[in-house]
Formats: C-alpha cells, sequence, structure tokens
C-alpha cells in the first residue's frame, strides 16, 4: 500500500483540481515506486460501492483516495477498450474502471513491444499518460479553465466517466 496525501473536504472543481495537483506531485517524486495507472483503476473499481447518491465533488475526492488508500490490486490484463459503456450508476462506472485498466494495459503492452523492436514508442497508443503523475497532471489540466468549462456540473458517475476520457487522452 502507498501512504498517500489526505485532503480537506474539497467543494468545488478548483478544489478537486488542487488535489489532482497535489496527488499528481506526490507521485512524481514517488517515480518507480507510484502505483500504476491500471493498478488506481481496478482498486477504484473495487472500492466503490454497489448504491450511492451522485458523488459531487467531495465525493469523487473521497473515492479517489479510498482507491489511492487500497492495497495493489495489481496489473489488468490487457484488453481493448471498444465502446465505453453509459455510466449511470457506481455499478457501471466499476465496469468502465476494470475496462479502462485492461485498455491501458493494452497500451502498455503494446509500447513495451514497439520500444523492445527498436521503434519509436512516442508517437501512438491510446493514453496520453504512461504514469499515474501524469494522468492525474492530465486530468486536473483537463478541468483547468476553459471558455465555458469542460461539462463535468454537476458531479455524476456519468460526468466522472466523461473526465476520465478527457484525462486518458488529454495532453
Amino acid at each position: 500500500m502507498t501512504t498517500t496525501p489526505t485532503a480537506d473536504p474539497v467543494d468545488d472543481g478548483p478544489g478537486f483540481a488542487a488535489l489532482l495537483r497535489q496527488l499528481s506531485r506526490h507521485f512524481a517524486r514517488l517515480g518507480p515506486a507510484a502505483p500504476e495507472v491500471d493498478d488506481l483503476l481496478l482498486r477504484w473499481a473495487a472500492a466503490l460501492p454497489d448504491r450511492a447518491p451522485e458523488p459531487g465533488w467531495n465525493g469523487l475526492a473521497a473515492h479517489l483516495l479510498a482507491a489511492l488508500a487500497a492495497p495493489s490490486a495489481g496489473r489488468a490484463t490487457p484488453a481493448p477498450l471498444g465502446d465505453e459503456p453509459p455510466v449511470t450508476t457506481p455499478g457501471e462506472l466499476r465496469t468502465l474502471l476494470r475496462a479502462l485498466a485492461a485498455d491501458f494495459a493494452r497500451d502498455r503492452a503494446w509500447l513495451a513491444e514497439r520500444r523492445a523492436l527498436g521503434l519509436r514508442a512516442d508517437d501512438g497508443g491510446g493514453w496520453a499518460s504512461s504514469s499515474l503523475a501524469d494522468l492525474l497532471e492530465a486530468w486536473e489540466a483537463w478541468l483547468g479553465p476553459t471558455p465555458g468549462g469542460p461539462p463535468v456540473e454537476p458531479v455524476t458517475w456519468a460526468s466522472i466517466a466523461r473526465q476520465l476520457g478527457a484525462a486518458r487522452v488529454y495532453e
């Protein structure tokens, strides 16, 4: 289990972005000792309750911190993402988290194969981030101030799915 920073209650998007920034810096300092992205996604899937009200920013922060505090789930089995399922419940988010973990593992294997063959590995793959620190940084950047802002309010199970999908590809 990796010790993670704790957070004060998160009441809004900027507060959640600040938490993501804090976590990103923490995991950047850990370097190779930081959890893998797929491990976090699998931990989160395991930690999600079967039933819960819409999470809001504070609930999203609590779910993320609970996943980070959970024991390692290990690496996912590589598989392509396919069509992202619609998400309106914690159970559907759990399904998406597992699918994202498998897709990250597939991307990691693809990149490793390219490197082993002496091919460029920095110009492809479905994930813009290869580390947890980079993913959290991308998530924070995507939530940053933009005209009209990203469509995440109110924070629902569906908007969490949108955030994760954007963080996956955001550079």
